[in-house]
């Protein structure tokens, strides 16, 4: 899957910062020269001329604007009372500036103002130092419009971003679906259920198989009625692999043991659905399925951080050639160290639904075992 939040952020058709920048500014430099050639030229006694102070003026406007987006890049998680007092004194002090900069680039065109007089503090008479910030306001009103503009083009993508996220998200959540029910009604999971339950008749265990008939049917009308563009209780999902364990602790009897340390703070969180069964599955799979006793199957959960964090771990046999040497792939791995679509497709989905606010680790115990840690934010229903 290559849909990740990275990949559509890397793909989106937004125009660079310095591109914009510079036809912002030159607009302005354009826009004010037609306005003193065409229609202030009674007054304008420097004709095309007026074109040299006036890029002036907007050359310093964009260097003195440039610093801002370093400063509203911070701002962008502020309430909005806060973020419109964010531009308006970031519009003040950059308007501030640039006023005198620019009246004095105008006066020494247009009046021969001796600039290195005033900076040598041997002004003319008649100057008043007032003087220098006439029209504040006209300069204050440009740098703010420059500050809405930066915030309503960057919320304008990053509503489009979103939009793309959320439809990934939706595909993604599908094709989780799609997946989990292919290997959880695929004919060796139905067969190796059905078998047991076969077995369990011939036994006359006809309670417990009964009881595993009923589990199957209530674990796959769960996997076929959940909305997989809806998150879910971790509660709920919990409910789910308690049943699809219960039907393999039918299968393993005491070769395997389930432990849950769950916090109850953590059991109202939402959660993507069908996130820990594929994990739990894997482990089965390669872990449980290769001992002859003492299998055993931990899933925990805790809040920490304003995050959620979940973790799966097995004590089966550790490979040798384990998953984590630094040029292993450590996306194309299950809990104990074998491949598996499942964890794969876990990663896609947690890629696309918090983007860069989210974890995914797999340890190697130091003798045997493998642990899965996921990490994802605090969300409530």
């Amino acid at each position: 899957m290559n849909g990740t939040a990275e990949t559509f952020i890397a793909k989106k058709d937004k125009p660079s910062f310095w591109l914009l920048h510079s036809l912002g500014w030159m607009t302005y430099v354009f826009i004010f020269t037609v306005d003193n050639v065409f229609f202030y030229r009674d007054f304008n006694k420097l004709g095309l001329e007026v074109f040299f102070p006036l890029v002036l003026s907007g050359v310093f406007a964009a260097l003195l604007t440039w610093p801002l987006r370093y400063i509203y890049r911070h701002c962008w998680g502020l309430p909005s009372g806060q973020l419109i007092a964010a531009i308006m004194i970031g519009s003040l002090i950059v308007s501030s500036i640039w006023t005198p900069v620019k009246n004095l680039a105008m006066w020494y065109y247009y009046e021969d103002f001796d600039v290195f007089a005033l900076i040598s503090g041997n002004p003319s008479e008649d100057f008043r130092w007032y003087m220098l910030f006439m029209s504040a306001s006209y300069a204050f009103f440009m740098i703010f419009v420059w500050s809405t503009l930066y915030f309503g083009i960057n919320y304008h993508y990053r509503l489009i971003n979103e939009k793309k996220l959320h439809i990934e998200a939706v595909r993604l959540s599908h094709i989780s679906q799609i997946k989990m029910l292919r290997y959880q009604i695929n004919p060796h999971f139905l067969f190796n259920t059905l078998n047991a339950v076969s077995t369990l008749v011939l036994r006359g265990s006809k309670d417990k198989a009964n009881g595993m008939l009923i589990r199957l049917s209530t674990f796959l009308r769960f996997s076929l009625d959940n909305d997989p563009e809806k998150k879910i209780r971790l509660y709920e999902e919990l409910k789910a692999l308690m049943l699809y364990l219960e039907i393999e602790k039918t299968r393993f009897d005491d070769r395997l043991t389930v432990k849950f340390e769950i916090e109850p703070e953590s059991e109202a969180l939402l959660v993507p659905s069908l996130l820990l069964q594929p994990l739990v599955e894997n482990s089965i799979k390669y872990a449980i399925a290769q001992m002859s006793s003492g299998g055993l199957i931990e899933v925990s959960a805790k809040c920490k951080d304003d995050s959620l964090h979940l973790e799966v771990a097995d004590n089966g046999p550790a490979q040798d050639n384990a998953f984590l040497d630094a040029a292993a792939d450590v996306k194309e791995q299950t809990a104990s160290g074998h491949k598996g679509v499942g964890v794969q497709n876990i990663i896609d989905r947690l890629n696309v639904l918090y983007p860069n606010r989210h974890s995914f680790e797999i340890i190697r115990g130091k003798t045997r075992g493998y642990r899965v840690q996921i990490s994802i934010p605090m969300e409530y229903s």
